[in-house]
C-alpha cells in the first residue's frame, strides 16, 4: 500500500500539490490521470524519490520514505520516467546486466518476452528508435524486484500493437504487484485498471 499524507510541492511560486493526500493498493493496476499542468508526473516522481516534497508524508508498505535510505526505497518501488536518456552507447544487454541478477523479479522472462526486447540485446541503445529505447526503458524498470512499479507515460511512443502489448502485461503484474500509471490517453486503457485517482 502506498498512503500519501498532507503531500504539498511547489515549483518556485507554482503551488502544484496542495496536502494531497490519497492511497494506493497493491497488488492491483492504478492509473493515474488528470489534465496537462495537474502534477501526475510530479506527483509519481515524488513517489519514485526524484522529487522530494515540500511537506507531508509519503509511506510504502507502513514504511516513511524520508527516514530510508536510497538503496532501501529502490527495494520498495521501481520507476520507468517519461524519457529515460540514454547517454552513453552502451548495448541493451549491458544496460540490462547493470539490475543484477540476485536483484530481478521472477517475472523478469514475461516481461522480455511481452516486450520484445530479445531481439534488441545487441544493439547499442542510442541507436534505437524512440519506441525502442522506451520499451528498454519500461522493461529496466519492471525487471527490477520491488513492491511497485511506477510508470510514467509508457504508451507515448508506442503503436497501438506494442501499446496493446504493454496494457496486457501491466494486467498481468498487477495481479502479483502494484502498478502505477501516469497516462494522458485514459478513456481508451481505463478498462485495464482496477483503480483511477484523477488529479484537477
Amino acid at each position: 500500500m502506498i498512503e500519501i499524507k498532507e503531500l504539498t510541492f511547489s515549483r518556485g511560486k507554482n503551488l502544484i500539490l496542495d496536502r494531497y493526500s490519497t492511497v494506493i493498493q497493491s497488488p492491483g493496476a492504478t492509473l493515474l490521470s488528470g489534465p496537462n499542468g495537474s502534477g501526475k508526473t510530479t506527483l509519481l516522481q515524488l513517489i519514485g524519490g526524484v522529487l522530494k516534497p515540500d511537506s507531508g508524508s509519503i509511506f510504502i508498505n507502513g514504511y516513511d520514505l524520508s527516514e530510508l535510505k536510497t538503496k532501501e526505497q529502490a527495494a520498495l518501488r521501481s520507476i520507468a520516467p517519461q524519457r529515460r536518456i540514454f547517454e552513453f552507447a552502451f548495448t541493451v544487454q549491458e544496460i540490462f546486466e547493470i539490475i543484477k541478477v540476485k536483484n530481478r523479479a521472477a517475472h523478469a522472462h514475461e516481461v522480455f518476452d511481452a516486450l520484445e526486447v530479445h531481439d534488441l540485446l545487441r544493439l547499442r541503445v542510442t541507436e534505437l528508435s524512440l519506441g525502442q529505447q522506451q520499451r528498454v526503458s519500461v522493461a529496466l524498470a519492471l525487471i527490477q524486484s520491488a513492491g511497485y512499479y511506477l510508470l510514467d507515460e509508457p504508451f507515448s511512443a508506442q503503436d497501438s500493437d506494442f501499446a496493446q502489448k504493454m496494457l496486457d502485461l501491466i494486467s498481468s503484474l498487477s495481479k502479483k504487484t502494484g502498478v502505477l500509471v501516469v497516462s494522458h490517453n485514459t478513456g481508451q486503457i481505463e478498462s485495464y485498471f482496477q483503480e483511477i485517482i484523477h488529479l484537477s
